[in-house]
């Protein structure tokens, strides 16, 4: 896993490539977390610098991530890659909301859609601009990829980081494919072939395991990367306890950072409580 805190040339060149990409919200206080897939990216995303990017949000049967963005403003878009390099690409973002009233919301969709042949699109809802102060990208080895047959892949090695050890068999080339042969791969013979035949399993997930395993690291590893969240939540309880951590006392200052957060609904508890002793003692019902 590596953090930036802007977009590098590089992943926004890689971030335009990638024809979907989902975003993740959630209020503060309520149990829905939510999870959006979002495709027309080519004409709906956009970057607009390394530290912020938009997209148009049509119309549709709920409106989670307008309402949370008016909620407390955490966003959450992740793009991955289908191709034959593996990645995970997550932008932390603080969002908010122009919808189509505003003064400012046709200029944004043609920005957004700059180089589209349309600058205009029926149900056109909001703009959801997202100021990004975090970028994160990670392996993403347990995704599935397009078949390399089905395409003229730029590195036929894709076993990346890996050195070549964990490649696979589909050479393409000058080679002619059996494109049904390779469609059928991984499927039963004789089923009905449909959309999720042009993916699948990367090798690269088993193999780093598996070397992980071989060479006894893989309890330090989750001890060192396993304990915390991002955020300095405990994580799993094998990982902390092999870093000598007491759980329960991790457990209660977890507890208490996250009390203390609460600074609106602590102040309020302090002044509905000051106001009631206030009313009773207005009342005489203090004893004196």
């Amino acid at each position: 896993m590596k953090l930036y805190d802007a977009l590098t040339d590089e992943l926004a060149s890689w971030i335009r490539q990638q024809p979907v990409f989902f975003t993740g919200s959630a209020s503060t206080h309520g149990p829905h977390v939510n999870v959006s897939p979002k495709g027309l990216a080519d004409s709906h995303y956009a970057i607009l610098s390394p530290n912020r990017c938009a997209y148009i949000d049509r119309m549709g049967s709920g409106c989670e991530t307008i309402s949370h963005s008016y909620e407390n403003g955490r966003l959450c878009l992740m793009f991955m890659s289908f191709g034959p390099t593996p990645r995970i690409l997550r932008l932390f973002c603080r969002s908010s909301i122009v919808e189509w009233d505003s003064p400012r919301f046709e200029e944004l969709v043609r920005t957004i859609a700059q180089g589209s042949p349309r600058t205009a699109f029926d149900g056109a809802r909001a703009v959801i601009v997202c100021d990004i102060w975090q970028v994160q990208t990670s392996c993403g080895f347990g995704v599935p990829r397009v078949k390399k047959g089905i395409y003229a892949a730029d590195n036929e090695d894709d076993a990346g980081e890996l050195g070549g050890k964990a490649g696979d068999a589909h050479k393409t080339g000058d080679t002619a494919v059996d494109m049904e042969k390779l469609l059928r791969e991984g499927h039963v013979e004789g089923q009905k072939l449909t959309e999720l035949c042009v993916f699948e399993e990367r090798p690269q997930l088993d193999y780093w395991a598996g070397m992980m395993v071989s060479k006894n690291t893989a309890l330090k590893y989750q001890a060192k990367h396993n304990a915390r969240s991002m955020d300095g939540l405990p994580g799993m309880k094998t990982a902390r306890r092999d870093n000598n951590e007491v759980l329960w006392l991790g457990d209660a200052a977890a507890y208490l950072r996250r009390t203390s957060a609460e600074k609106v609904s602590v102040a309020i508890g302090f002044l509905l409580g000051a106001l009631f002793y206030f009313i009773v003692g207005a009342l005489n019902l203090v004893p004196r």
